[in-house]
């Protein structure tokens, strides 16, 4: 008998929901989990294929990895190497690739970690080295701490070992390695993360002059929705490094998404004074003028922008959205008209405005509503693409 047909949001909170039921009888029963390891992951894998007959590899193996985690985090006293490699055998034995084993190797990782077992932690953690660059930072944590132990000995002056941890990070602000594959440690205050912003901080001190680590802190701050992380962060890498365009262009995107706009003006002006020639500032300012619905001070960038040789296309569908963010219904679809006669190939695109533009215009106040956020978002998108602004 097939499997009624469920929306995921709905199989993800099932999944959920299940989840919390092994955590608190792993909780309750670690002792007997412990002495039991193949009854147990047979009794896991027996209730997912139950409950969710048709799942998909990938969350099987996930919740089978999230189980394995709970599991390790909950044992009684410092597990030794032979539990940890025979808790992995049992989980690897269980998921249904059998490849991929990343998860579970940095979980053991962290416990040993814990356990003060730094050698054998950093040769679990050495396998996935750029394949999370929270790994690398977790590899350099385990130099630096038994660094300390070392220098409590020898002196304070840095020793192999912290060289070891200062190379390690080095090496990570220039490798561009993801900082989000292990989805397992996504919570803020996973162990892994700690370490992660721990050493971080480190490598402020260490590389002073290296905007690597402020441009890999404001990227994990930014996935994990830390707003204020993320402001703290550009604060400082702004000061510190005045002209660079990454760290300006997400200035003024943090600005914008916490609604300050002096905050996201100053970076305007900045921006005007460091790149005089440049579209970017202009863009920024119109768009700034634009949000916050203030006609003459987009008619202060705009004649600007001419005088700088601003795509004229842009300006006029610019000025439609102007109108539009103003709620000026009639005007708003005049400017458009004339910006469609510039606007060079993309017919595709532009018929694909026009309607949205119709929604805004003839719709009633919920459509139009919605049409005049998706006008602005798509302009706004298709601006950026043309001037070639890249926000990584």
């Amino acid at each position: 008998m097939e499997e009624v047909w469920q929306p995921e949001a709905l199989r993800n909170r099932r999944l959920e929901q299940l989840q919390a039921t092994m955590n608190d009888y792993i909780e309750k029963n670690i002792a007997l989990v412990e002495g039991n390891l193949p009854v147990f992951y047979g009794h896991v894998a027996a209730t997912l294929d139950k409950t969710f007959p048709g799942l998909d590899d990938r969350s099987y193996d996930d919740f089978i990895d999230a189980v394995t985690f709970t599991l390790l985090n909950t044992t009684r006293e410092a597990p030794t190497a032979e539990l940890l490699e025979k808790t992995l055998r049992h989980a690897m034995g269980n998921r249904r690739r059998r490849r991929g084993r990343a998860t579970l190797d940095v979980v053991v990782g962290l416990k040993l970690i814990d356990a003060g077992n730094y050698p054998q932690a950093i040769e679990y953690l050495a396998r996935y080295r750029n394949y999370d660059g929270r790994v690398n930072t977790a590899i350099a944590y385990c130099y630096y701490t038994l660094s300390r132990a070392v220098n409590r000995k020898q002196g304070l002056g840095p020793n192999e070992l912290e060289l070891h941890a200062r190379e390690e990070m080095l090496h990570l602000s220039r490798s561009r390695a993801p900082l989000n594959r292990l989805s397992i440690f996504d919570r803020r205050d996973a162990r892994l993360n700690l370490i992660f912003r721990f050493m971080l901080d480190m490598a402020f001190t260490w590389f002073p002059g290296e905007p690597g680590f402020y441009r890999i802190g404001i990227l994990r701050a930014t996935y994990e929705g830390d707003i204020e992380r993320r402001r703290y962060l550009l604060t400082h890498a702004t000061e510190r490094f005045p002209d660079d365009r990454y760290f300006l262009a997400e200035a003024f995107n943090t600005h914008l998404e916490l609604r300050d706009g002096s905050g996201a003006a100053a970076i305007v002006k900045q921006m005007m004074q460091q790149y005089p020639d440049d579209h970017e500032p202009l863009y920024f300012g119109l768009k700034l003028a634009i949000l916050g619905a203030q006609p003459r001070s987009y008619t202060s960038f705009r004649k600007l922008a001419i005088i700088k040789q601003f795509p004229r296309h842009l300006l006029l569908m610019l000025d439609a959205v102007l109108e539009v963010m103003c709620n000026h219904k009639a005007e708003s679809y005049l400017c458009f008209e004339e910006a469609k006669k510039v606007t060079p190939g993309r017919n595709h695109y532009i018929t694909a405005l026009d309607y949205i533009l119709r929604d805004f215009v003839e719709g009633d106040e919920d459509r139009s509503k919605r049409a005049r956020s998706t006008f602005f978002t798509s302009v706004d998108q298709y601006c950026m693409h043309v001037l070639k602004i890249r926000m990584e």
